[in-house]
């Protein structure tokens, strides 16, 4: 039986809208001077009558006589013997409980249920459809956690037990008090004491469905939030020069809200699988901008008069100087969202406006390790792309580059190599700058100029530790490629990126650095050069026409088939949904180390692995790319744009 005598009663009330904050502190300050129960309290004063009370908190107050179920029933005559008698048959062969089996009979209602087990069990019962739910504690749980074992996060508490200790709990509603094996692995999960009250079992469905769809209640979008906000007077711009010093204070109620503005607009942009928030000042007000697939998207703007104090709060989170706002500033933290953690990587520059002076735009970069991480045969290789790379990575020694532009995916790619060949045999060690996901199993080292630990210090250490497999995040200077050639012929296989725009251009990039052509030409054993394109939303995708003019420029056949997506509400009218990769993977046979040798151009050693390597362009799969539907014409052109073929 569960005993839940440290409930926190008055939150459950004013969270059901029963009491208001200053009712409770008045009730609770007389619970204190009396000792006497809080609920007695609430009676007496006339906050709540003994009917609501019992009938919000299930009939536990009445009796505390515990009986079986069956007998309980039978003697508020809530069923008969004979229905008794046919449910318990029928729960032998079932297997199910009691009071279950009795519902499913139709022998009674299941809110009738739930009030009888609350009464048995000590446990509130709650109605959940106009409960007011704590955004916070929903993060500690994950979706699938709370349908698998039924169970709502409702609140997090904090209160002093008889030993005057202060404790956390988080109060949470499920279906089945008495499983304690539910309760321990939600105790597990969100690291506090966990507090139980009951609900029938299509409320919390429902409940559950309502959080975790993005519509919960208690959480509103921050359209509706910045709506809410007073801006006050028309904004009081200061001295050029002087920053945000003079901003008019806020009142306790704004400074609540720029805390809950800056927790929903870092929510919202998870949610929305963004990979960067923009925070951008301007003269009147703070323009927030979210990169999804690749694409920036203007957000509702915040008032200028919260643009300091949100500005202020993101530092502090960050552990950036709240103080310093001329010189750039690097931060980081972590917020958990829907039961995981996902870490935020903070940017500071200092800007210049006409009249407000200096202010500060931030960028955050969103690190969420349970996104983008794709095996590589789901990366969408050409299937002839995909083996030739396998065999690369997979490869006793040599170097494997990943070249593009930046955000074309390259870390995301070497992200699923590292996993592609991760096992317990073999030593892997990365150095990164900064590590933005962290992989079980692999030693990330994390690149600091200022202290010394630069690309080139980096490898020098690492190969003392004996490593099979080594990543760099970028092969920069002369002397991190030097010696990530002399690790690769030394029997090591290493990982890097590289800027360039295609496979063939790294070769001459990496001759420009000052390298050796005979070293780099017997080292690299493939380069892939990679870009994302934006997906075809697949709700709303349907053929679309070619000009015959722009068939006849790219070559294209008239039975070529092309599609887009005339955009839905899914895709927020867009017509795309996601991103995916188009690559091209150049591995030198000997004509093209020759050519290496000789320092040819880029495109002469292109046109060579064209013709005697049968390599896939980039353009060549993003046209195959949109023939199957995955990406518009349009998009694999562009990307493809520096592509000669």
């Amino acid at each position: 039986m569960i005993s839940n005598a440290k409930m926190n009663l008055g939150q459950l009330l004013i969270r059901q809208g029963v009491l208001d904050e200053d009712q409770l502190a008045h009730a609770t300050s007389e619970h204190r001077r009396t000792g006497i129960p809080l609920a007695k309290i609430l009676i007496r004063l006339g906050m709540v009558s003994e009917d609501t009370l019992t009938s919000i908190l299930g009939v536990q107050m009445q009796s505390t006589t515990k009986m079986r179920i069956g007998e309980m029933l039978l003697a508020q005559k809530y069923i008969t013997q004979e229905q008794l008698d046919q449910a318990l048959e029928e729960q032998k062969k079932t297997g199910k409980r009691l009071g279950r089996t009795l519902v499913d009979l139709k022998f009674m209602p299941e809110e009738r249920l739930v009030e009888i087990l609350s009464k048995q069990f000590e446990v509130p019962y709650v109605k959940l459809e106009n409960f007011a739910l704590d955004p916070e504690a929903y993060t500690y749980l994950p979706e699938d956690l709370c349908r698998t074992y039924k169970v709502v996060p409702l609140f997090i508490s904090k209160g002093e037990d008889d030993r005057r200790v202060v404790r956390e709990a988080m109060t949470i509603a499920m279906t089945d008090p008495t499983n304690m094996r539910v309760i321990n692995i939600v105790k597990f999960k969100v690291k506090m004491e966990v507090d139980i009250v009951m609900a029938s079992d299509a409320d919390v469905v429902k409940t559950i469905d309502r959080v975790f769809s993005g519509h919960s209640t208690s959480e509103e979008s921050l359209a509706e939030l910045i709506s809410d906000t007073k801006d006050g007077e028309e904004l009081e711009t200061v001295e050029r020069g002087q920053g945000g010093s003079d901003e008019p204070e806020l009142t306790d109620e704004e400074g609540r809200q720029v805390v809950k503005i800056v927790t929903t607009l870092i929510h919202e942009a998870i949610a929305r699988h963004a990979s960067d928030i923009h925070l951008e000042p301007q003269e009147t007000f703070l323009k927030l901008r979210y990169r999804i697939d690749g694409d920036l998207q203007v957000m509702s703007p915040i008032p200028a008069r919260l643009m300091p104090q949100i500005l202020s709060r993101i530092k502090l989170l960050s552990k950036m100087d709240i103080a310093e706002k001329r010189k750039p500033l690097d931060g980081r933290f972590t917020v958990r969202y829907k039961g995981s953690e996902v870490d935020l990587r903070v940017s500071s520059f200092p800007i210049s406006l006409r009249k407000r002076g200096v202010c500060e735009k931030i960028v955050m970069r969103i690190l969420d390790p349970n996104s983008g991480q794709f095996p590589l045969k789901d990366m969408g290789f050409d299937p002839r792309v995909l083996k030739q790379f396998l065999d690369a990575i997979n490869a006793p020694n040599g170097i494997v580059l990943v070249t593009g532009p930046t955000g074309s995916g390259k870390s995301t790619t070497l992200y699923a190599s590292i996993r592609e060949i991760l096992d317990s045999t073999i030593n892997i060690s990365t150095m990164e700058d900064p590590v933005e996901l962290n992989i079980d199993g692999v030693n990330q080292g994390q690149i600091n100029n200022a202290a010394g630990f630069t690309f080139a210090a980096g490898i020098r250490a690492l190969l003392r530790q004996d490593p099979d497999v080594i990543m760099i995040g970028e092969m920069r200077d002369q002397e991190t490629s030097s010696m990530a050639i002399e690790a690769a012929l030394t029997g090591h296989l290493v990982f890097s990126t590289l800027h360039t725009n295609d496979a063939a251009g790294a070769f001459p990039r990496l001759l420009e650095m000052g390298l050796e052509p005979f070293l780099v030409s017997t080292a690299i054993k493939g380069v892939l050069a990679q870009r994302l394109v934006r997906r075809i939303c697949k709700y709303c995708k349907e053929p679309v026409e070619i000009s015959p003019s722009l068939r006849e420029e790219l070559h294209l056949s008239p039975d070529m088939q092309f599609y887009h997506g005339k955009g839905c509400e899914k895709c927020d009218g867009s017509g795309y949904k996601g991103r995916c990769g188009i690559y091209e993977f150049l591995v030198p046979n000997e004509t093209v180390r020759n050519l290496i040798i000789k320092r040819s151009s880029g495109d002469v050693i292109k046109r060579a692995a064209m013709q005697e390597c049968d390599m896939i362009t980039l353009r060549m799969d993003g046209i195959q790319k949109a023939l199957d539907g995955h990406t518009t014409l349009e998009q694999a052109i562009g990307a493809s744009a520096a592509d000669d073929q």
